[in-house]
């Protein structure tokens, strides 16, 4: 069962504590839509952290710490891998193709992409890689996102999602 997957501690990396969650703060053009995004990995979380927080000039980044618990009125999409059909819903998210999905999912899980994922969009769209609707295309940009080293993103985009967190705790690490 897909709640599986959300149960235990989840992470958020940002360069402030995030101990409420406001859907209205959340930037736009991210991978799954506008939303609050987590990870399973505290790894992953923590190197979020340093990205964003050195992105801000700032010392410290800090990891605050969730605990999901479940609603089974949510609506959940998951991408079992980094497929075409991940690639066109990242695609429409970030503003490169017409948005035809709308909005539909309480949360969604899929693969996150490496830091390069605009510069490897912009090609792809303007065709380096080949007719940017076609196949070849669309795969030669999934393996350039590097998607096998990262680990997945869960992205909260609903109030009804976000009030099935529980605030655990943050933490500070060093941006060095």
């Amino acid at each position: 069962m897909i709640y599986a997957e959300l149960q235990g501690l989840l992470y958020h990396g940002s360069y402030t504590e995030v101990s409420k969650i406001e859907l209205l703060k959340c930037a736009p053009k991210k991978d799954f839509g506008i939303g609050f995004y987590t990870t399973k990995s505290k790894k992953q979380a923590e190197k979020f952290a340093q990205i964003k927080s050195a992105r801000e000039k700032k010392k410290w980044g800090f990891v605050s710490v969730f605990e999901f618990f479940g609603d089974i009125n949510l609506k959940i999409k998951k991408f079992d891998s980094a497929n075409i059909e991940w690639l066109n819903f990242i695609l429409e998210n970030r503003g490169f193709a017409a948005k035809t999905s709308k909005g539909e999912y309480d949360i969604i899980i899929g693969a996150v992409a490496d830091d390069a994922v605009g510069l490897v969009l912009n090609q792809l769209v303007i065709g380096t890689y080949g007719e940017p609707n076609s196949t070849v295309a669309k795969e030669t940009a999934i393996r350039l996102l590097d998607t096998e080293k990262l680990y997945n993103q869960i992205l909260f985009g609903t109030e009804k999602a976000i009030n099935t967190l529980k605030f655990k705790e943050a933490y500070s690490v060093n941006v060095n």
